[in-house]
C-alpha cells in the first residue's frame, strides 16, 4: 500500500472500501464478502444475520431518546461488475482491485472496474454502523447479493424482516441528486440456428475485430452515444458479405449484458483474392465509425488480421440479419421528464455456439407495457429466423411518489448544508428499491451516492471529496429524522 493510499484510508469510509476491494466479490461469488461483513458486524456487538442467499442484515438500536422515531434502513449491494481493459491480466476470482489516486479521483488507472458500484455504498453504511458518536433512530442495514445479475438478493429477502419506515438506498452516482424512482427491466436470451459446413478449399482465415470504444453502464450511459461494439461488428460483417462473400467460423462480442460492449470480433473465412479490397473497405468504415463517435470513441479501431485455420464455417446471412435488426439503444424518451430515457435495450453479449447464435440483451423501461413490446419484437424476429427468444431475471420498477416525508427531510438538510436544493429525479437504471416496494408498499425511500463515472467500465472512477460530502450528509439526515 502506498503512502497516499494509507493516508486516504485513515478516513473510515475509505478504510472499509479498501478492505472490500481486497475480497473478490463479482456477482455469484459473494460468499467471501458476505462472511466478512457478517463477522465484522458481530465483532462490533451488533445483531447480524446471513440468509440463505447470502444477504446480510445488521441492526443497530436507536440512540438514547430516539427510540420512538421512525426507523431507517440503509441498503447497498455487495457484488460488482467485473470488466477489464483489453490486454490487462486480472483474475477477478482471486486478485484484489488495485487503486490509483490522481488528485481527487480514485480509480484503477483504466485497468479494471473499481467496484464503487456498489462497494462505496457498503463502505458508507459500515462507517455509519461503527460511529458511536452519531445520533440516529433505529438502524437496519441490508447488504444484498446478485444485484448486477438478477436481483436474487433483493427478490429473495424476507420483507417481514424490514421494520424501518424509511429506506435509503446507497447506489447512486451524483451527490447533487436524490433519486426517487427507477425503471424495471429484464434479461432477454435470443437464439438463432446456424448451419456449419466445410470451409471451401483455398480459403484463408482472418480475425475481424472492432475495439477502442468507451463502454459504460447499459442504463445510465445508454443515451451518451458511446457506440456498441456488437452493432459495429454487424456493420462490418454486412460489408464483408456484400463485397466478397465470406464464411463465419466464430463471433464474440461484449462480456456482460449490463455493460455497453467495448470490443467484438469474428473469425472469417475468405477467398484470399478479395482480402485487399476488403481491407480497403474496412478502412473506410473505420473512418466512418470515428466520425460518428468523434466525441466518445474517436480512437475506435477496425482490424483484419490472419488467424488460425478454421475447418468449418457458416454462411453469415442469418447472423447479420439478427444483429442488424435486433433493437438496441434508446427506444423512447420520457415525455414528462426532459432528458430522461424511458425505454431502451442493450445488446450486451453475442457469441456463436456449435449450432446457433446466442444474443443476451437487457431491456429497461419505466413502463412495463413498453418493455413487453420490445421483447415481443425480439420474439417475432427470432421466429422469422427459425429461432427462439426467452426472458428471465425480471425486476420491478420503483414508481415516483408525489408525497414523501423522507424526501422532504433530505431536501431540507441538503439546502441547510450546501445552500441550494438537490435535484430530485428518477433514473434509467434498475434499483433494488423496486423489489422492496413491491412487498412493502408503505416504505418511503430515496437513493443517494457520491460522484462516480463510467460504472461497468475499466475507466470507472470515484470522486474522493464527494464521498466525504455524502457521508457528512447522510449523518445529518439520520440526525434530522423525527
Amino acid at each position: 500500500m502506498t503512502a497516499e493510499i494509507q493516508a486516504l484510508c485513515t478516513d473510515r469510509v475509505f478504510h472499509h472500501f479498501h478492505e472490500i476491494c481486497q475480497i473478490p466479490h463479482r456477482s455469484g461469488n459473494e460468499k467471501g464478502i458476505s462472511d466478512y461483513l457478517l463477522n465484522w458486524a458481530r465483532g462490533l456487538g451488533l445483531e447480524a444475520e446471513q440468509d440463505q442467499v447470502l444477504n446480510v442484515l445488521i441492526r443497530k438500536p436507536a440512540s438514547p431518546g430516539r427510540e420512538e422515531q421512525p426507523g431507517v434502513m440503509l441498503q447497498a449491494h455487495m457484488d460488482m461488475v467485473c470488466e477489464k481493459a483489453e490486454g490487462v491480466e486480472h483474475d477477478f476470482t482471486k486478485d484484489p482491485i488495485r487503486w490509483v489516486i490522481d488528485n481527487d479521483v480514485l480509480s484503477t488507472g483504466g485497468r479494471t472496474t473499481l467496484g464503487a458500484d456498489d462497494g462505496i455504498g457498503v463502505a458508507l453504511a459500515m462507517a455509519i454502523l461503527e460511529d458511536d458518536q452519531l445520533v440516529h433512530p433505529a438502524l437496519e442495514v441490508l447488504f444484498t447479493v446478485m444485484e448486477e445479475e438478477d436481483f436474487t438478493g433483493a427478490n429473495g429477502f424476507e420483507a417481514s424482516e424490514i421494520h424501518a419506515s424509511y429506506l435509503i438506498n446507497l447506489d447512486h452516482t451524483s451527490d447533487q441528486e436524490i433519486i426517487c424512482g427507477s425503471c424495471g427491466g429484464m434479461q432477454v436470451d435470443l437464439q438463432i440456428p446456424v448451419s456449419f459446413g466445410p470451409t471451401p478449399a483455398g480459403w484463408t482465415t482472418y480475425r475481424l475485430s472492432v475495439s477502442g470504444l468507451k463502454g459504460g453502464h447499459s442504463g445510465e450511459d445508454i443515451h451518451r452515444g458511446r457506440g456498441n461494439a456488437n452493432i459495429l461488428l454487424a456493420r462490418l460483417l454486412m460489408a464483408a458479405e456484400e463485397l466478397c462473400g465470406c464464411g463465419l467460423a466464430q463471433i464474440r462480442g461484449g462480456s456482460f449484458r449490463l455493460a455497453i460492449p467495448r470490443e467484438a470480433e469474428a473469425i472469417l473465412c475468405l477467398d484470399p483474392v478479395h482480402v485487399p479490397a476488403l481491407k480497403e473497405n474496412l478502412a473506410g468504415l473505420e473512418a466512418e465509425f470515428q466520425a460518428e463517435l468523434a466525441a466518445t470513441a474517436q480512437q475506435v479501431v477496425v482490424s483484419l488480421e490472419p488467424a488460425q485455420p478454421a475447418e468449418q464455417c457458416a454462411r453469415p446471412g442469418s447472423v447479420i440479419t439478427a444483429l442488424t435488426l435486433i433493437p438496441d439503444g434508446i427506444y423512447q424518451m420520457n415525455e414528462v421528464l426532459t432528458g430522461l430515457v424511458d425505454t431502451s435495450d442493450n445488446l450486451g453479449e453475442v457469441y456463436l455456439e456449435p449450432s446457433q447464435l446466442h444474443c443476451v440483451l437487457e431491456i429497461r423501461s419505466a413502463r412495463n407495457s413498453l418493455g413487453t413490446y420490445l421483447f415481443q419484437r425480439m420474439e417475432r424476429l427470432a421466429a422469422l429466423l427459425g429461432g427462439s427468444c426467452q426472458w428471465c431475471s425480471a425486476y420491478p420498477s420503483w414508481d415516483f411518489r408525489p408525497e414523501s416525508g423522507l424526501r422532504t427531510v433530505c431536501s431540507q438538510v441538503y439546502e441547510e448544508m450546501f445552500g441550494f436544493e438537490p435535484h430530485f429525479l428518477t433514473v434509467h437504471a434498475g434499483l433494488e428499491v423496486g423489489c422492496f416496494f413491491a412487498r412493502r408498499p408503505g416504505l418511503d425511500a430515496v437513493a443517494i451516492g457520491p460522484n462516480c463515472r463510467d460504472f461497468h467500465s475499466p475507466t470507472e472512477a470515484l470522486e474522493i471529496s464527494s464521498v466525504k460530502k455524502v457521508y457528512r450528509y447522510l449523518c445529518r439526515v439520520l440526525e434530522a429524522i423525527r
